[in-house]
């Protein structure tokens, strides 16, 4: 196994997903995409090794939030992405478990010190 930390991505569009897998592969992290829940579902069930889940939320249904209450319950810290937040989705997301919530598009540069933060924070916390 790796020493480099497991990230988990979600998103419907697979472009996007590669673009931010290297970006993140990049930063020295290890990377698991999906495009569908069905796909997450599996990867959260073989891998006991994620240390974080992005998730891209534009394009699920409100299923997407039982995927985050399933994290908030192994203690998997959230990165939550989406085109427009309102305060309902900002609530949602915050109440299941959400450590940030960035609106797209999204800074790269931002994007890489949040994670870095966020795993900061794991790493001082576990």
């Amino acid at each position: 196994m790796s020493e480099a930390a497991l990230i988990l991505a979600l998103g419907k569009r697979e472009r996007n997903l590669e673009l931010l897998a290297d970006l993140l592969k990049n930063g020295g992290y290890d990377v698991e995409i999906a495009t569908s829940m069905d796909e997450f579902d599996a990867l959260l069930e073989q891998r006991d090794d994620v240390a974080l889940a992005v998730l891209d939320v534009d394009g699920f249904t409100e299923d997407i939030w039982k995927r985050c209450e399933q994290l908030n319950d192994r203690d998997i810290p959230m990165l939550v992405l989406a085109a427009q937040i309102p305060p309902a989705m900002r609530q949602k997301a915050v109440s299941r478990g959400a450590q940030t919530i960035l609106e797209k598009p999204v800074d790269k540069a931002d994007l890489q010190a949040t994670i870095r933060g966020l795993m900061e924070y794991i790493r001082m916390n576990r």
